[in-house]
């Protein structure tokens, strides 16, 4: 599985250093998840599913427990309980409810996210290889100097070498382990602002079982995460969907608000995006979603995002369900290419986005838990409310 895809789920893929891809691999410490207070969202009106809705109550996170009795994540999702509706209904009452919503505005788009994935292999490692390939390109640089055809073929021919690097270039861990870390971004509107991102928050790793944390201790307990907080400032404008370059947070408002004219808009992105010839229609489809799930829409744009959903083919509603950090939401999902499933966690009242996830043949790859969204005037300020 490449970078690519795992930066295709995630809003405001593309970041600042190389050493980011790697991040975008690291992973999930489930029970510490589950065990995280609940993160005061803003209020609002009542969803309002289709009659024939049975109510039912919180379902229960299955965590498996590692030695000294630190819980540590299964690849499954979190059990469901009774399926609320159809998943057309249940995305056209989502419409609606967004359509209700105020509109919003601020100096920043605020995000903050919680991520688990499964570490694949020592940042260490990575780190040291990567150090290597950059002297070893930076001598060939030297000594191409006034050859600047030859130079950019060395250049690219070192992009091409990190990119292995990030895609399997190391060893897979003989064991199993998982991290979890919290990352928040404020985008400015304005271009030419600074913003800020904030990761490696709240870092913990445990492990599959006792054994898998025993080899771990024999394998010299090499350190799997960076747990040291890292605060980025910047002016460097920001795409928001590495499958849709053109989009950015001041021309989200040029997107239509009417059903027929974003399907429309978004097939026009489709044919234009770099990501075309790798990813299918109904991945790229959900995975764009997702960007814009979590980007300041207009509300009429956002209802009209789910009346396109709910016309897409092969949805399962799953019914409800606890998302990462314990919130009750329903689960929807849906296959694309390469035997992967994209799915989306939503709240009922809210019709938000609470969570995201990957999987490959049923097995997870990524989970992403939206803490907390909205607009901010002061960079470094969280949401009032």
């Amino acid at each position: 599985m490449t970078d690519r895809i795992f930066a295709e789920l995630k809003p405001d893929g593309l970041d600042e250093l190389a050493e980011d891809g790697y991040r975008r691999r690291r992973s999930a410490d489930l029970a510490r998840a589950f065990a995280t207070p609940r993160v005061r969202r803003r209020s609002r009106r009542p969803f309002l599913l289709v009659a024939s809705a049975a109510a039912a109550g919180l379902a229960a996170a299955t965590v498996v427990v590692a030695s000294g009795g630190t819980p540590a994540p299964k690849t499954q999702s979190p059990a469901v309980a009774a399926k609320p509706a159809t998943a057309r209904s249940f995305l056209l009452a989502a419409a609606s409810t967004a359509l209700r919503e105020p509109a919003g505005s601020g100096r920043y788009w605020y995000l903050r996210e919680r991520t688990f994935a499964k570490v694949h292999n020592v940042p260490g490692d990575y780190a040291a290889k990567l150090d290597a390939l950059r002297k070893a390109q930076e001598d060939k640089e030297a000594g191409l100097k006034g050859a600047p055809e030859r130079l950019a073929a060395a250049k690219k021919e070192f992009d091409r070498k990190v990119m292995e690097l990030k895609t399997g270039g190391i060893a897979e861990l003989p064991y199993a382990a998982f991290a979890a870390d919290t990352r928040e971004t404020w985008r400015p509107m304005k271009a030419g602002e600074t913003g800020r991102s904030v990761s490696n928050q709240d870092v913990e790793v445990t492990f599959g079982s006792p054994q898998d944390e025993a080899d771990w201790r024999a394998a010299g307990s090499p350190e799997l995460a960076e747990k040291r907080p890292k605060t980025y400032d910047d002016d460097t404008e920001r795409i928001l969907s590495i499958d849709n370059p053109s989009l950015n947070l001041r021309n989200l408002g040029d997107l239509p608000t009417g059903e027929d004219a974003l399907r429309r808009r978004l097939d026009d992105l489709w044919k234009r995006s770099p990501n075309s010839a790798d990813t299918d229609k109904a991945g790229y489809l959900w995975q764009t979603a997702v960007d814009l799930m979590t980007a300041p829409l207009k509300p009429g744009t956002r209802a009209a995002l789910f009346r396109v959903l709910a016309d897409q083919p092969a949805v399962t509603l799953e019914g409800r369900t606890s998302d990462a950090l314990g919130r009750t939401g329903v689960a929807l999902s849906t296959p694309t290419a390469h035997e992967l499933t994209v799915r989306l966690v939503v709240d009922e009242q809210s019709a938000e986005l609470l969570q995201y996830e990957l999987a490959e043949k049923g097995k997870l790859l990524l989970r992403v838990a939206l803490e907390d969204m909205g607009w901010s005037d002061e960079l470094g300020r969280r949401p009032a409310g």
